[in-house]
């Protein structure tokens, strides 16, 4: 099996059509058909169930795609870095970031990294809170951005802290609160709680959870949703409150939303930029100079 290759199981596996596939690719049907064979055959596994429109992936064809994603992306940052480095380029440094806050933490380092290395390419990926650590572990980026709480203890990881700071609540016009200049942890944990799901914000949920309990109180999370507008939509609408960094700008949602300090809140984030211990990429290092 050639990794190259492992572009035409993908493209399948995302678009479930052999004709389209085999277009996209500049292959004959039949040379993409006998390719999907002959991993099956190396694998006895059977990956694609033929006998339904459109195909379907079998839990080994799933898992296979989830795999091949991975090598694919590395196979392709290979190639990259080796041309690169024929042209006594520095390779490009691919930054995962998962919140506009963990820009906001990154745009002075990259605003000094630019003056002075202006020809150097920074690629840019957003990804959720969970996949984290998962990009840092599989060598997906050079450096992941996010809130440290989604960052497991691996002794192969090293850290550099961006930013530090308290979450603030969050309402809406008309709420109860909305005048107020600061709130009571009694106030915040009388009413009832939005929150980004679990599925999106990773640890942070658990954490939330944790910190409410040690207070001694119940977080009466009322709902949850997987994606900050909608959040802000429920805060507005329906009078929830929710969490935002207290750096984070909420002015693209207009004048019915504000964030109200909370008093003595144990709510605490930190963002950090994470990496490989192992990373032996130039513009990493050079990069990593840069964060005091």
């Amino acid at each position: 099996m050639h990794i190259e290759k492992l572009k035409y199981y993908i493209d399948l596996y995302e678009c479930r059509n052999f004709t389209e596939t085999a277009k996209k690719n500049f292959i004959s049907q039949a040379a993409l058909s006998q390719f999907i064979s002959s991993l099956e055959k190396e694998f006895s596994l059977l990956l694609f169930d033929r006998n339904t429109t459109p195909i379907k992936p079998t839990k080994a064809g799933t898992c296979f795609y989830e795999e091949s994603l991975v090598l694919y992306k590395q196979y392709k940052y290979l190639l990259e870095r080796m041309n690169k480095i024929k042209t006594n380029e520095m390779p490009a440094l691919r930054i995962a970031y998962s919140s506009p806050v963990d820009i906001q933490a990154l745009l002075p380092i990259v605003s000094n990294f630019k003056e002075k290395y202006p020809e150097a390419e920074l690629k840019l990926n957003r990804i959720t809170l969970k996949e984290a650590d998962e990009y840092i572990s599989k060598d997906l980026c050079d450096l992941v951005v996010s809130f440290s709480t989604e960052f497991i203890d691996n002794p192969n990881t090293k850290f550099k802290l961006l930013k530090e700071g308290q979450y603030m609540a969050v309402v809406g016009k008309g709420h109860k609160f909305f005048d107020k200049k600061v709130i009571t942890k009694e106030e915040l944990y009388s009413q009832p709680i939005i929150m980004l799901s679990r599925k999106v914000i990773g640890n942070i949920y658990d954490k939330v959870l944790e910190r409410a309990k040690a207070e001694g109180y119940d977080l009466f999370i009322e709902k949850t949703v997987d994606d900050i507008e909608t959040e802000m939509f429920s805060i507005i609408t329906d009078g929830y409150i929710g969490f935002a960094p207290d750096s984070q700008n909420l002015s693209d949602y207009g004048e019915g939303i504000r964030k109200i300090p909370i008093k003595d809140t144990s709510h605490r984030y930190s963002v950090e930029a994470c990496y490989h211990k192992n990373n032996t990429s130039e513009t990493l290092r050079e990069f990593l100079k840069l964060i005091s």
